[in-house]
């Protein structure tokens, strides 16, 4: 699982062009590390921890989502090389 986390890892940093790819590979990691969250919770702790968590995954998926729409709608595309960042 770890191996799964380090190669989303990598892939982030590799993605130089699409914004959406980014949130989808954020995304992933959030869930991969909810998945190992919920597997330590489950024998050692107290589940209350995991809905904070997934809290934030959701209210960081709907910022981005509309990070991404106001991007599309002020600059047209969703490459970051088309981007005028200084703009934004």
């Amino acid at each position: 699982m770890i191996s799964v986390f380090f190669f989303l890892f990598i892939l982030y940093f590799l993605n130089f062009f699409s914004f959406l790819n980014s949130l989808l590979i954020l995304e992933s990691m959030s869930l991969v590390i909810f998945f190992y969250l919920m597997y330590l919770m489950y024998f050692f702790f107290s589940l209350k921890i995991l809905l904070l968590y997934f809290i934030f995954i959701v209210s960081e998926s709907a910022i981005g989502l509309s990070i991404l729409v106001k991007s599309v709608k002020f600059f047209g595309v969703n490459n970051f090389s088309s981007m005028n960042l200084s703009m934004f």
